[in-house]
C-alpha cells in the first residue's frame, strides 16, 4: 500500500541521500547563504530549519543530537552564533530565493539563506571596511615619512665636487 513520504529521494540510496543532505546543512549553516536548485534548497531549509530549533534548547541532550548530524565547527557555530540569533523568533529562520533556470540544463535554482543574513554581514563589512581604510591610510602615512625622508637626506647631503688634476 502507498504511503506518503515525506522528501525527495534525489536519486540516491539512503545513506547517500542523508550524506547529501547533511553536507547542504553544514555549507548552509557554515556560509549562511548558498545557491542551489530549488528543490535542494527546500530540502537543506527544512532540515537546517529543524536544527536551529533543537539549537535553540542549548542543552546537553541538543547538543550531543546536532553533534550526531553535524561536525563539531558546524555544531559550534550553531550553538555559539546562529540560534541566539534566532531566540525570539519562532521558526522561520530561512528564506529561499528564486533566481531562475540554470543555463546547462535549465533546473529551477535558488538561494537559501538565513532571514537575518544581511544585516548580520552588513556590520560585518562595515568593520571589514574600517580596516581596510586604516590600513590605507596607515601606508599613506608611511609612504609620506618616506618622501619626507628622502627628500632631507637629498638636502642634507653635501655636494661632492669631482678635483680635476688639470692635465
Amino acid at each position: 500500500m502507498y504511503k506518503r513520504i515525506k522528501g525527495k529521494k534525489f536519486s540516491r540510496k539512503t545513506d547517500q541521500r542523508r550524506a547529501f543532505l547533511r553536507n547542504l546543512a553544514v555549507n548552509l549553516i557554515m556560509e549562511e547563504r548558498i545557491t542551489t536548485t530549488k528543490t535542494r534548497a527546500k530540502a537543506a531549509s527544512s532540515l537546517v530549519e529543524k536544527m536551529i530549533t533543537k539549537a535553540k534548547k542549548g542543552n546537553l541532550a541538543a547538543i550531543k543530537r546536532l553533534s550526531s548530524m553535524l561536525p563539531q565547527l558546524a555544531v559550534k557555530k550553531l550553538m555559539a552564533n546562529v540560534a541566539p540569533r534566532f531566540m525570539q523568533r519562532n521558526g522561520g529562520y530561512t528564506r529561499i530565493m528564486k533566481l531562475g533556470q540554470r543555463y546547462k540544463d535549465g533546473s529551477e535554482m535558488a538561494i537559501v539563506e538565513f532571514i537575518d543574513h544581511d544585516e548580520v554581514h552588513a556590520a560585518e563589512l562595515a568593520e571589514k571596511a574600517k580596516k581596510i581604510t586604516e590600513k590605507k591610510k596607515g601606508v599613506k602615512k608611511e609612504k609620506a615619512a618616506k618622501k619626507e625622508t628622502k627628500k632631507a637626506a637629498k638636502t642634507a647631503k653635501p655636494e661632492i665636487v669631482a678635483e680635476s688634476d688639470g692635465k
